[in-house]
């Protein structure tokens, strides 16, 4: 079995090195999937925000956020978004002194939805979410 596994490496290798040389390198030779890569959009978006409260506490959060979405057809699409969130608490002591408070955290939280549109009056979603960033407005009827 180990001997099938290394000729199949070194086949896959061989192939994919000849290719490169050859200047005739695509995508789909690396990725074959059933994806269309034209289907996909991808962009990103980041924040930051802080605060700080008149009893000398404060807080952060900044958040990066890759934005994916694929449409399999006009009537049905994904959207997928992947929520960096790095976040905590900090003391003020004075002038522009701040303390942490130890409680920094990072975490990923994905949202998704599942737009179905089979005709003009009918909209179907279904959708997940964890992260709703204080900056969205009315995300749930995000179709576009």
């Amino acid at each position: 079995m180990k001997k099938i596994i290394v000729i199949l490496i070194l086949t896959l290798s061989f192939c994919l090195n000849a290719q490169i040389i050859n200047n005739a390198f695509t995508p789909e030779l690396i990725m074959p999937s059933m994806i269309n890569m034209n289907k996909l959009n991808m962009n990103h978006s980041m924040s930051f925000s802080s605060a700080i409260s008149s009893n000398n506490q404060s807080f952060y959060e900044s958040v990066y956020t890759n934005h994916i979405s694929y449409e399999f057809n006009p009537k049905f699409n994904l959207k997928l978004d992947l929520n960096f969130i790095n976040f905590g608490s900090a003391t003020y002591q004075s002038g522009i002194e701040f303390e942490g408070n130890n409680d920094n955290t990072t975490k990923v939280l994905p949202n998704f939805q599942l737009n179905y549109k089979p005709s003009e009056n009918i909209n179907l979603i279904f959708e997940f979410r964890q992260y709703n960033s204080p900056f969205e407005r009315n995300n749930f009827l995000r179709t576009n």
